[in-house]
């Protein structure tokens, strides 16, 4: 007798978790939502082996420079135009970076930008880049200075904001500051006295007009010194309370302080600033005239244009 042969069962699977999800999408968006799941998937292996590599070559180049001596050198990025051979190598023998430094040792970064910020002539310290080839580049914003200043045989630098900058050499004009008689803050501060204040807020005008004129109109390398000894009239109300010499000591009576100046009398400071240009526009030097009269607002005395004499 025969045997029965017993019937197959057939289990029942259910779907995979992908064609479930594909099951409640139509066909169009099935297949645009595959697409963004491959397109992730391969950028997901590219980032992981871009990572991978670049932990590699790291620690390739390192093993590499762990086996030699490499001797340190700074440089200056973005050097300004102004700033002197002198004051460059300064501010690079400041970082405190040594040949011998270990180019490997990440915390003497830090230590560096340390250095850095205690050097006057450095308003910010951006970075600090290592070179694999033994190049320290530092990129640095300095302060520029826009006048000297001189007393008990010494001279000293100012920036627009009042700083006191050490001297050295620079490949820049500035007019010298005269007639200030109380004590100068140390390198790295800022000047406390009103007359030397408004001294810098007047060159800061002149400079900044200088600098939108073209080269041939320009009169800031004329201007010689600022005296503001008589600030404020301290001397003798009657005098300019602040005067500028040229290079041949030629007088510019400029007056009184911006926004101090007397009512009725002296004409604001962009009058002055426009005689004063006039003047240098019509001969092309200040040292034409006997001096040069600033503070007069009655027009047959303060014709800067005039010859006095």
């Amino acid at each position: 007798m025969a045997r029965k042969k017993k019937a197959k069962i057939h289990k029942k699977t259910s779907p995979g978790i992908f064609k479930r999800i594909f099951g409640t999408i139509d066909r169009e968006r099935s297949s645009a939502f595959k697409s963004i799941v491959l397109k992730m998937f391969c950028l997901a292996v590219f980032l992981g082996g871009a990572a991978l590599g670049l932990d590699f070559l790291e620690g390739y180049v390192r093993a590499i420079n762990a086996g030699r001596d490499v001797e340190l050198t700074v440089e200056l990025a973005h050097r300004p135009g102004w700033a002197s051979d002198e004051l460059v190598e300064q501010i690079c023998l400041s970082s405190g970076v040594r040949s011998d430094d270990s180019l490997l040792d990440d915390s003497l970064v830090r230590e560096w930008a340390v250095n850095l910020s205690h050097n006057p002539w450095i308003k910010r310290v951006n970075t600090i880049r290592k070179r694999y080839d033994g190049r320290v580049v530092i990129d640095c914003e300095l302060r520029k200075p826009i006048a000297a200043l001189e007393q008990a045989g010494m001279t000293y630098y100012l920036d627009p904001e009042g700083v006191i900058l050490p001297e050295v050499g620079l490949y820049e004009h500035l007019v010298i500051l005269k007639g200030h008689q109380g004590l100068i803050p140390a390198p790295g501060q800022a000047i406390r006295s009103q007359a030397l204040l408004a001294g810098l807020e007047v060159l800061i005008l002149i400079k900044e007009v200088d600098g939108q004129l073209p080269a041939h109109e320009r009169l800031w390398s004329e201007l010689a010194v600022l005296d503001v000894g008589n600030f404020e009239g301290r001397q003798n109300q009657m005098e300019p309370h602040l005067k500028f010499y040229t290079q041949n000591k030629t007088e510019i009576r400029w007056g009184a302080a911006v926004g101090r100046e007397v009512p009725y009398y002296e004409p604001p400071a962009k009058f002055k600033l426009a005689s004063l240009y006039q003047a240098f526009k019509k001969f092309g030097s200040l040292d034409e005239y006997n001096y040069v009269e600033l503070r007069d607002l009655r027009k047959e005395r303060c014709d800067p244009l005039r010859q006095n004499g």
